[in-house]
């Protein structure tokens, strides 16, 4: 086979080829200015196993430890973004989670959120193909935390 048959055929593969990714789970902030997700921590939903007899799953990953992560990072001059100085909860912040009954896909956030945010998260999560809800809870709403404590 010769070098031009070679790339004509990897080409016609390549063009053919319907490669989906596969569709996350994770948690993400979002930065109003910039107009972008940041601090996605995300995984393979099929990566992901259903904790016991939860109804849903997600990653592990917990915005508070993630914040505090960076917040020492920055601290140690080892990141360059002062946000990390602000309350976690006073930025846009959401977790998305896979219902075990149907697979549907749920953006777990607070009233903040807007058709284009959510246009955001389905790219950066690959949930393209996926039926995706949005459920907005008090537990997303900004200054707030777990039990609706404010923070």
């Amino acid at each position: 086979m010769s070098t031009q048959e070679r790339q004509d055929m990897m080409q016609l593969m390549e063009d053919n080829f319907d490669y989906q990714e596969e569709p996350k789970l994770g948690i993400f902030w979002y930065d109003e200015k910039e107009d972008v997700l940041f601090g996605v921590v995300k995984s393979d939903a099929r990566d992901v196993a259903y904790a016991g007899n939860m109804a849903r799953k997600t990653v592990s990953s917990l915005h508070k430890s993630w914040w505090t992560k960076q917040k020492m990072r920055y601290r140690a001059g080892k990141e360059k973004n002062d946000v990390y100085e602000t309350d976690y909860t006073k930025i846009p912040r959401g977790r998305i989670f896979q219902r075990k009954a149907d697979n549907v896909f749920e953006v777990m956030c607070g009233s903040w959120i807007t058709a284009h945010i959510i246009e955001l998260i389905i790219e950066e999560f690959d949930l393209q193909d996926q039926t995706v809800e949005t459920v907005i809870d008090e537990h997303w709403e900004l200054g707030h935390g777990w039990g609706g404590d404010l923070h």
